[in-house]
């Protein structure tokens, strides 16, 4: 047999052994970390919820490791429908697929991973009202149509001493299918004694004669800081607010105690939140804790447990970091780091998504990098100096219309109502 054709039959050997290793996972030599594919882009779709965090981990990515994420804050409908029809490779939805959906899926695996927490803020424009402090019932007359003036008696209740005036109030809500509408309205439903009837609503329904409805948490905090705002009110994960220096209403939880979504209330409230079988997170708009913020919620990355392994190991290291080091960021963009619990949680559903090996993680400053075999090596939030990736979208730290109040607590509270808890 002629030399070349010796050696080619040798290459072709090798290359075959080579891709039957990296298939069963066997590619990589103990301690190795997978090459990742930089000329490939990860596209994901979905929660606007999660959006700014998400922007910021995904530039940190690019900057540390050269990888590619794509993402498109669609809503949380439209994240569920294109990970469905395949259009992208991840979706991120505030809440879990419906029954409806889940048929859809025929034989699709995937996960649900929890990557960030965060308050869902009551923001508004009012001349002269900078403290403004707002019950879950009141709050429910006022989205459900039935309030229409800010003087009127229920929110004056609420706030003793302030002079609110005699103007229409412009209740500002999604227009598209939104996991944020959706927890928004199933507080209202839970915690709004009887002021809100429509139950959880995607697709939240416009208040005749006040209404006025705006695309994604972009478009209502944009109307609200806009000179049509005045008199306005919308809800919108608190980075929205905090980025336009809008006010946000303190909300008074089941304690009596008035809140801001900070980074303190909005865990607080988390802790009293239950797992599903699925993975999904089973809220409780009722927390009887003094500090906790009532309309506290996480978003889920919707992630397969196939993909081309390229693109596969690529998912893996974002995520890998969004549960890691990008954690550390979590509150100076308007969120709050993910629980320990959630944090486990997030990780043990990582580990299922098939890849090549183990991916790289961002090392402590002044350690070497390391490699996770698995997302629970990558836990510690590395040092800001570890990244030279900028802040995508910086903020400070939420307050009630900028005041340094984060907690008040309502005179001669009533008996804490019994807690009720209900499934996102």
């Amino acid at each position: 047999m002629a030399p070349y054709r010796l050696l080619d039959m040798r290459t072709t050997l090798v290359k075959s052994a080579l891709m039957a290793a990296i298939v069963t996972g066997l590619a990589l030599p103990a301690g190795a970390q997978v090459a990742l594919d930089k000329s490939i882009t990860v596209t994901g779709q979905g929660s606007t919820f999660l959006s700014n965090f998400v922007d910021q981990c995904k530039a940190d990515v690019k900057n540390i490791f050269g990888i590619n994420i794509g993402y498109q804050p669609t809503g949380s409908g439209a994240g569920r429908s294109g990970f469905i029809s395949n259009t992208v490779e991840f979706g991120a939805s505030d809440v879990p697929f419906n029954a409806t959906e889940l048929g859809q899926l025929k034989d699709k695996k995937f996960v649900y991973i929890p990557i960030t927490v965060g308050g869902i803020a009551v923001i508004y424009k009012l001349s002269g009202v900078t403290d403004l402090k707002l019950s879950a019932p009141t709050l429910a007359r006022i989205f459900a149509g039935e309030l229409q003036k800010w003087n009127a008696e229920p929110i004056a209740k609420d706030n003793p001493g302030v002079t609110l005036p005699d103007s229409v109030i412009k209740v500002v809500v999604r227009s598209d299918s939104s996991g944020t509408s959706n927890v928004f309205s199933d507080y209202l439903s839970s915690a709004g004694k009887g002021g809100w009837t429509k139950g959880a609503q995607s697709t939240f329904p416009v208040p005749s004669g006040n209404g006025v409805a705006q695309r994604g948490s972009d478009g209502v905090s944009n109307y609200v800081q806009g000179s049509q705002g005045e008199g306005a009110i919308t809800y919108a994960e608190v980075s929205f607010a905090t980025e336009r220096k809008l006010n946000v209403a303190k909300v008074i939880n089941t304690a009596g105690s008035a809140v801001v979504p900070d980074a303190e209330n909005v865990t607080e409230a988390m802790a009293s939140a239950a797992v599903n079988d699925d993975g999904t997170l089973l809220l409780n708009f009722n927390a009887p804790a003094a500090k906790a913020y009532p309309i506290s919620t996480t978003s889920y990355v919707i992630a397969p447990l196939t993909l081309d392994l390229p693109k596969a190991d690529v998912l893996r290291t974002f995520l890998t970091y969004s549960l890691g080091a990008c954690q550390a960021k979590a509150e100076k963009i308007g969120y709050a780091p993910l629980p320990a619990n959630l944090l486990a949680l997030g990780q043990k559903a990582l580990e299922k998504i098939a890849g090549s090996g183990p991916v790289p993680t961002v090392p402590a400053a002044g350690a070497p990098a390391t490699n996770a075999a698995s997302p629970s090596a990558s836990t510690a939030p590395a040092s800001s100096a570890a990244t030279t990736a900028t802040t995508v979208r910086a903020t400070t730290k939420v307050t009630a219309a900028t005041t340094t109040t984060t907690t008040t607590t309502k005179p001669k509270a009533k008996a804490k109502t019994k807690a009720k808890k209900t499934t996102h």
